[in-house]
């Protein structure tokens, strides 16, 4: 008797420890799935930005690029660092306006070049990206995003490197700090012109 009791104990902890075991993988399976969900959502969200930012472009050209451009490892890692799902569909943009850009032909960059330079609405490829800077400036994305958009599109019509279209852009922020700063200085100046004198 004292032998089937002490069996019973031990069948009712292992009886225990494994509903707890189960129970353990059932939290683990919903974790992941909630993961997973909360993925789907925010890739989602950005693809749906995407959409929207490239609505003014001819049809069908979004998704082959979005395959071309792999831009899912961005949206993970925009997803991982809590990056707001327009910040990251502004930056999953500019590696598309690479690959745009990056197809066309001489000829094709030089007469979009013009394009730009004559406010050509008939323009297919002018058109989207005006659409595009149109809605990106009400997308309440960081300033400094939105002028790398601009200078990306600006360095690749010039057929300028990845390198030179950064630095290009760091020297353009800079030079809007010190300008600021600058107007800043002017103010206080003004202000403070009576007790310096």
């Amino acid at each position: 008797m004292f032998q089937t009791l002490l069996e019973k104990q031990a069948v009712q902890a292992l009886l225990k420890q494994q509903a707890v075991q189960v129970l353990l993988r059932q939290q683990a399976v919903q974790a992941l799935l909630r993961k997973r969900a909360t993925h789907r959502a925010y890739k989602r969200t950005v693809d749906d930005y995407l959409t929207i930012l490239f609505r003014g472009f001819p049809d069908a050209l979004l998704s082959p690029l979005r395959q071309r451009a792999g831009h899912s490892g961005l949206v993970r890692q925009g997803q991982a660092a809590g990056t707001d799902a327009r910040v990251c569909a502004v930056q999953a943009a500019v590696l598309l306006v690479r690959k745009i850009i990056g197809s066309l032909s001489t000829q094709e960059r030089e007469n979009l070049a013009r394009a730009f330079l004559r406010n050509d609405a008939g323009n297919p490829a002018y058109k989207g990206f005006k659409y595009m800077f149109r809605v990106v400036e009400h997308l309440d994305t960081p300033p400094a995003l939105v002028s790398y958009l601009n200078t990306e599109v600006a360095g690749q019509l010039h057929g300028m490197s990845q390198k030179a279209i950064f630095n290009s852009w760091i020297e353009a922020q800079i030079g809007g700090v010190m300008g600021r700063l600058r107007n800043r200085c002017l103010e206080e100046a003004d202000l403070r012109r009576d007790v310096w004198q």
